[in-house]
């Protein structure tokens, strides 16, 4: 073999190694498997139903500051308390009565709505927000029942835009208030109905279910509000433009409804459709509904995972699940309401 026609062979040769060496390479890029997500793990609970330091009776709400300090609102005990990561007890201190929603402002002050929606309240006043010193010193209050601006029939979900507006879902007027951080009103949007941008339509005017329930905003400034009655979440520009709207009826993993059981075991069809809203730092949605679940769905409204398929009172189930809180470890926390106690979980990536 000649010298030039050796050289012409050894560099084919070592072209085609080259070649089975990148194929290679993209073949294995071309298997690799998408990880699965990782399962919700149930770390621990705490509370029970009663008046001492420590117990519930209906908590509805919680939000968790930078410092990993727990607070949740004691509806019919009418009180917030204070918690760390771990349960125990750090403090409590009585409000106005019937604390429902509960957010943070840009101070760290906690702002509560007031709700009149039980029988069992000692004091028939609601409809009215407060906000409250992490200590507990009333800063200021306003409201009072109605239809107007600043006025309320049966406030809900609270969240605070990073501007320091105050978003309220004020649930049985069927539409969301925006205040400034000092209480003035400043615009309104919503109205009863089933078209996108309205609320409860399919269920009563007058029933407080229909939503909007709760609120969250996501890291781009839009806000997601819940709407039991219509089964499905609705997203917002934070002036009030309709982005999307998703969720269905289905008593199922991805769906929206489902009756809560009661505890004889009679499902409540005057409850149903999700609860409470909470975005995690990946922009995903974690949805409670009144079906026990408690499930993470993308910002398209695709399902990802969930817990609590079967309702009741063992770890990891729940009756009527609202508000969920992130600490800054991750870990996600759920006011399992009509079992008096907060719920843990660790719920991985």
């Amino acid at each position: 073999m000649s010298r030039p026609l050796k050289k012409r062979v050894l560099r084919n040769r070592l072209l085609c190694c080259l070649c089975l060496l990148a194929a290679s390479g993209f073949s294995d890029q071309s298997v690799t498997i998408a990880a699965e997500p990782a399962p919700i793990r149930f770390l621990k609970t705490w509370g029970q139903q009663g008046d001492k330091p420590g117990e519930f009776h209906f908590p509805i709400d919680i939000v968790i500051n930078a410092g990993d300090e727990v607070f949740v609102t004691d509806h019919l005990n009418d009180r917030v308390q204070k918690f760390d990561r771990a349960g125990k007890l750090l403090g409590q201190f009585p409000v106005l009565p019937n604390p429902g929603g509960i957010a943070l402002d840009k101070q760290g002050n906690l702002i509560l709505s007031h709700i009149l929606a039980s029988g069992s309240s000692k004091h028939k006043i609601g409809d009215r927000i407060s906000i409250y010193s992490p200590q507990g010193k009333l800063i200021r209050q306003w409201g009072k029942p109605g239809k107007g601006p600043r006025e309320f029939n049966c406030p809900g979900g609270i969240a605070v835009a990073d501007d320091g507006r105050i978003y309220v879902a004020d649930q049985t007027n069927h539409r969301v208030q925006v205040f400034d951080p000092t209480g003035q009103f400043l615009f309104e949007w919503g109205k009863y109905g089933s078209q996108p941008g309205e609320f409860g339509g399919k269920g009563s005017p007058n029933s407080r279910v229909g939503g909007p329930q709760f609120l969250a905003f996501d890291s781009q400034g839009n806000l997601w509000t819940t709407e039991g009655a219509n089964c499905r979440v609705q997203q917002f520009t934070a002036e009030g433009k309709l982005l999307q709207h998703w969720g269905t009826d289905a008593d199922a993993p991805g769906g929206l409804g489902g009756y809560f059981s009661g505890f004889g075991g009679k499902p409540v069809k005057s409850l149903t459709g999700p609860i409470a809203v909470c975005i995690d730092k990946k922009d995903r949605l974690w949805i409670s509904a009144v079906s026990g679940r408690v499930q993470q769905f993308s910002s398209t409204g695709k399902y990802l995972r969930g817990c609590g398929e079967k309702q009741g009172t063992a770890p990891g189930e729940f009756y009527a699940p609202h508000g969920m809180a992130f600490d800054s470890h991750g870990d996600l926390y759920v006011v399992d309401a009509y079992n008096h106690r907060i719920q843990k979980f660790a719920i991985g990536r």
